[in-house]
């Protein structure tokens, strides 16, 4: 039986128990995948603000005119 991964509208009427038991890992391996994308994404963009704050901040404290000690 051949799956379709972005489709979720597979037969499951005449399913061996095998097939559903491989068809319910799988739905819950996608699950796994999208929650640690959404995840890595949340702290990339946590990163990314963090991180144009800081570069911000070092051109706005750059003086060209300030005594160098």
């Amino acid at each position: 039986m051949q799956f379709d991964y972005f489709n979720s509208h597979e037969e499951d009427s005449l399913m061996t128990i095998e097939e559903l038991r491989t068809l319910r890992l799988r739905k819950q391996k996608i699950e796994s995948d999208k929650k640690a994308r959404k995840y890595i994404y949340e702290i990339n963009q946590r990163y990314r603000k963090i991180s144009e704050h800081k570069n911000n901040n070092f051109f706005k404290n750059i003086n060209p005119f300030k005594k160098v000690a």
